[in-house]
C-alpha cells in the first residue's frame, strides 16, 4: 500500500431498544413494518437478519496527523434478542464484520452485546480475516481514568469508601476488579451467581492489598457503597430512587444500567463512563448514534486506534482482559489526542450543579 493510504475500520453494532428498532426500519429501510406491534416487529426483524451500514467516519484525524476512516454496520436486533439467540446473533455479527472487510476494513470493533456473544469476540476473529476487538480494554481505562478524575473533583478519597462493582464476570468488571483491588480498595462485586470460576478468580486475587465481598443482588448492594462501576449487559437495571444521596454511577453498560428519567436526582452523580471524545485535530463535528459532537463510545475509541497504530491483530478479546493492554492501548489513545475527561450524564454536560450537590451529600454521608 501506498504511504498515504487511508486505513478503515468497521464498527459493529445493534439497536439499544425497541424504539431505536423501530427508527431503525422506518428510517433505513423505508419498511412499513417499523409500524408493526413491538412483539411482531422483534419478531420481523429477528426472521430477516437486517445489516446495515448506518454511519460513516470519512475523516478522523490524529494529533500526531494520522488519518483513518471508518464506517458501523448495525444489526437490527435487540439486546435481549442477542442475548437469546446467541447463535444467531454471532452469525449476524460475523457477517456484518465480513460486509465491513468488503468495504475495506482492516480492523474490526464490536460494540455493545456484538462484543459478548461468539465467546466475547474469539468466534467472530476466527471467522474473519481483519483483526478484530471488542474494544473493552479502552473502556477499561477510560473508565478507571474518569473514575479518579471525578473523585479528585469531589474531593472524595474513594479508599475510604467501598466500591460496588456490577456486571460481574463480564470481562470490564474482571479487569475493573483487578486494576482497584491492586490499588487497595474495598470492593463490593455483584455477581449473577456462585460458580467455580468466581472462586478461582477470588484466589487469584490474593497478592493484591484490597478487600471484597460478594452478593447476587444489586439492590442490597447499592446500599453499601456511594461508588458503583456498573457494566451489564441486559442494561436498565438501576431505579435512581435506590441510590443513597451522593452516589456517584459510572455506568459503563450499553444500553444503560441507570434507567433515565427527566426529573433527575440533583443529589447522585450519574457518569456515562466509557464515553471519550474524537481528538481535536479532527475538526469536522461527527454526531454518532445520539451523543454530542465528536463523542463516542471508547470501544469505538479503541478501534479507531488500532487503526491509526495500523496494529492488525486480536487485541482485547475473550473474558479476561490484559492489563498491560488496557494500559498500552490507554497510552497509544492519549498519545493521538482522544480525550478522556469530558464527562457527560445521559449524554448531556454534567452541570455544575449536580457536581456540587452530590460533592455535598457524598461528604455529610461519610
Amino acid at each position: 500500500m501506498a504511504a498515504d493510504t487511508i486505513h478503515k475500520f468497521g464498527f459493529i453494532v445493534h439497536c439499544r431498544s425497541t424504539k431505536e428498532l423501530r427508527l431503525a426500519l422506518g428510517f433505513y429501510k423505508q419498511n412499513p413494518a417499523a409500524l408493526l406491534p413491538e412483539k411482531a416487529l422483534k419478531q420481523y426483524c429477528l426472521n430477516k437478519g437486517f445489516i446495515k451500514d448506518i454511519f460513516t467516519f470519512d475523516k478522523v484525524i490524529s494529533d500526531k496527523g494520522v488519518v483513518c476512516q471508518g464506517k458501523a454496520f448495525c444489526i437490527f436486533l435487540t439486546p435481549d434478542q442477542f442475548l437469546e439467540h446467541q447463535t444467531y446473533s454471532t452469525e449476524l455479527v460475523v457477517k456484518a464484520s465480513k460486509m465491513a472487510e468488503a468495504w475495506g476494513a482492516e480492523m474490526i470493533g464490536l460494540g455493545a452485546i456484538c462484543a459478548v456473544v461468539g465467546a466475547r469476540g474469539v468466534e467472530v476473529a476466527d471467522n474473519c480475516t481483519s483483526a478484530v476487538t471488542t474494544g473493552n480494554s479502552l473502556t477499561v481505562y477510560a473508565s478507571v481514568i474518569q473514575f479518579e478524575k471525578i473523585m479528585q473533583r469531589l474531593a472524595v478519597d474513594p479508599l475510604k469508601h467501598k466500591i460496588v462493582i456490577i456486571g460481574f464476570p463480564g470481562s470490564i468488571g474482571l479487569a475493573l476488579t483487578k486494576i482497584l483491588y491492586q490499588k487497595g480498595h474495598k470492593l463490593v462485586l455483584v455477581s449473577r451467581q456462585k460458580t467455580a470460576f468466581l472462586k478461582k478468580f477470588l484466589e487469584s486475587l490474593s497478592a493484591g492489598s484490597g478487600e471484597i465481598e460478594v452478593t447476587q443482588d444489586v439492590e442490597s448492594a447499592i446500599q453499601k457503597g456511594r461508588i458503583i462501576l456498573t457494566a451489564t449487559s441486559s442494561g436498565q437495571i438501576i431505579d435512581q430512587d435506590m441510590l443513597l444521596p451522593g452516589s456517584v454511577v459510572f455506568d459503563i453498560a450499553q444500553p444503560k444500567d441507570v434507567i433515565y428519567r427527566r426529573d433527575a436526582r440533583k443529589d447522585v452523580l450519574i457518569v456515562d463512563a466509557g464515553l471519550i471524545s474524537l481528538p481535536r485535530s479532527t475538526k469536522k463535528r461527527y454526531r454518532y448514534s445520539g451523543l454530542g459532537p465528536n463523542d463516542i463510545p471508547s470501544c469505538l475509541g479503541e478501534t479507531m486506534t488500532l487503526t491509526l497504530e495500523k496494529r492488525w491483530e486480536r487485541f482485547s478479546i475473550g473474558r479476561e482482559l490484559d492489563l498491560d493492554k488496557v494500559q498500552e492501548i490507554g497510552r497509544l489513545s492519549e498519545g493521538h489526542g482522544f480525550v478522556f475527561d469530558d464527562f457527560r450524564t445521559f449524554q448531556k454536560p454534567i452541570s455544575t450543579e449536580n457536581f456540587e450537590a452530590t460533592k455535598k451529600a457524598i461528604h455529610k454521608a461519610v
